[in-house]
Parts: structure tokens; C-alpha cells; sequence
């Protein structure tokens, strides 16, 4: 009733709900998030889990109160920066407090958890390319838009009790720090992507120990953006793409781009292009009716 109603105020907009209760199927009409966590690391932790177990429940566009919303201590802004850090690379990503818990505003929990919030809005706004095209496969397929670790490799029994670390489509893998033991960066990369790309430092404007780390799946292309306060800034008229060959010197990429809102895209109104390297020289094929920015400027890099 909700959606039906904002579609009818404003027919020509995609409407956005958001639930915290739903059902098999309600990922047709709202988004949700994870209910009311608390402000721990074991809620840290836990909030990939729930994420991942959504999306294989047909939940795609989810996502947890980043920092914790139920909330009576003094605040731990390792676990509100590492919180962030992972919250910008899930769904549906919002800070989020109970009225009576403290300020959680990055720069009210002193100047590096705001540095490290900083850098991970930034990673999510570089990754909106890539991001906006797996939500689309998302749409099309049904696939999740985060998917647990056993994707990359659903034989391997190893994979299947891996917890801090999922992919971000089928290209990317977050390996995520969320122990309050461990030194930043010492988690453990599945074995199944020994061999793919740290990324990390080609993602980045600035590194920051904080944020988890990116690995590129060999044989992909990865679209990126530049950093933009908000999705309607301009248009990505800069792209840099970062490719991983596989062992036959290829890799293969998607991106997908509308008009951000509105119902063109169900008459054809989109671009989806596919982004082949070989050989270090890049080929595009694109489907639909919509062009890319004419002034549209891209930086190749070889990961």
C-alpha cells in the first residue's frame, strides 16, 4: 500500500520504501534493514551474516543500523569506524541511533573515526558504477547483490563457514576486520582468492588501515567513478576502469547506467555495456538506447 501510494503522488519516480518486517516476495516492494542491533562487535560481525543470509533469501537491497542502534555505553569509535567500513559496502547503508544513545555523527567520535568515515563514503561513491550494475543484475536475475564467500567457489567446503568475508557482486571480495583483537588488515583471505588482485590503493583516495580490504576476481573489469557528494552531482563523465587479466591475458566487465529514476529503463532507456579487455586494448559492446556522456574520459588500469 505504501509503494502504491508514493507511485501514484509521483508516478514519473521509483518509489523508495523501507521495512524492517517482511516476507517472501516483499523485496518486490520495499527495501529493509536488520532491526535494532546494539553497538558491539559481535553486532558488527554478525550484521554481514544477516546481510548475506537476506540476499540468499531473496532480499537483495539490505543492510544493518551502521554503529549499533540500541546504544548505552560511552562509544568505541574503532567499532563505529570498522562499522562504517563495512556498512558502505553492503545494500543499503545508514548510520543509525536510538534516541536516548549517544551522538554517533563520525566527527562526534573524534577526528580518525571521522577520517575513516570519510574514506568509506568515498569507496561506496567510487563503486557506485560497479554497485548501480549489480543492483541491476540484482533486478534481472535474482542474484544478490552481496553473496557469501561459497560463490566463488561452491565446492569448496572451506568457503562455507567464512564469515567476515563475502563479495560484492561476482568481482569483488571484501575480507572485512571484526574482532576487536585482531590488528587492522590481519584477517584471513579465503584461499580460493589467492590469486585474486588487491585493489585497495587503486579504490582509495587516501589509504586508511581501517576499511576492509578489496581483492579483484582475475578476468574482470572493474568501473569505478570519481567521488561525488551526492548520485545527481554530475554525470560520470570519468571512469577509470581497473582490469585483472586471467591467464589468457582477457578480462571481462558489465556496466550498466540509466537515468537514475524514473521507468525508462523498462522501454529500453538504459546502456548496458560489456567491457572487454585483451591484450591490454579495450573493446565495448553496449545494448539499449541510451549514450554515454559525449565528454565521457577513461583511465585504464592494470591491477
Amino acid at each position: 500500500a505504501s509503494r502504491d501510494g508514493i507511485r501514484a503522488a509521483a508516478p514519473d519516480k521509483r518509489p523508495f520504501v523501507l521495512t524492517r518486517s517482511n516476507f517472501v516476495g516483499g523485496q518486490r516492494y520495499a527495501a529493509t534493514w536488520t532491526g535494532d542491533n546494539s553497538a558491539t562487535w559481535d553486532d558488527l560481525a554478525w550484521s554481514i551474516t544477516m546481510c548475506l543470509n537476506m540476499g540468499l533469501s531473496g532480499q537483495p537491497f539490505v543492510g544493518p543500523d551502521i554503529g549499533g542502534f540500541n546504544d548505552h555505553s560511552d562509544g568505541d569509535p574503532r567499532l563505529f569506524a570498522r562499522w562504517m567500513g563495512v556498512g558502505c559496502l553492503l545494500p543499503f547503508a545508514r548510520g543509525h541511533v536510538e534516541q536516548r544513545g549517544i551522538d554517533k555523527e563520525p566527527w562526534a567520535l573524534g577526528e580518525e573515526c571521522e577520517h575513516t568515515s570519510r574514506r568509506a563514503l568515498e569507496r561506496r561513491y567510487r563503486l557506485l558504477p560497479y554497485l548501480y550494475t549489480v543492483f541491476r543484475e540484482a533486478h534481472t536475475d535474482g542474484l544478490p547483490v552481496v553473496r557469501p564467500a561459497f560463490f566463488m567457489d561452491p565446492t569448496d567446503p572451506e568457503l562455507r563457514t567464512c564469515e567476515h568475508a563475502f563479495l560484492l557482486g561476482g568481482d569483488l571480495l571484501v575480507v572485512c576486520d571484526v574482532s576487536p583483537d585482531a590488528p587492522p588488515h590481519t584477517a584471513e583471505v579465503p584461499r580460493a582468492a589467492r590469486n585474486w588482485r588487491a585493489v585497495d590503493r587503486y579504490v582509495d583516495l587516501e589509504a586508511d588501515k581501517e576499511l576492509p580490504r578489496l581483492f579483484l576476481r582475475p578476468g574482470a573489469v572493474l568501473p569505478i567513478g570519481p567521488v561525488m557528494q551526492f548520485t545527481s552531482e554530475r554525470p560520470v563523465d570519468e571512469l577509470t576502469l581497473l582490469y585483472a587479466e586471467d591467464e589468457d591475458g582477457v578480462a571481462v566487465g558489465r556496466l550498466y547506467e540509466d537515468s537514475g529514476d524514473g521507468f525508462g529503463f523498462e522501454r529500453g532507456e538504459y546502456r548496458l555495456a560489456e567491457l572487454r579487455v585483451d591484450g591490454g586494448v579495450l573493446s565495448e559492446r553496449a545494448e539499449g538506447s541510451l549514450g554515454p556522456p559525449p565528454s565521457r574520459a577513461k583511465t585504464m588500469l592494470r591491477v
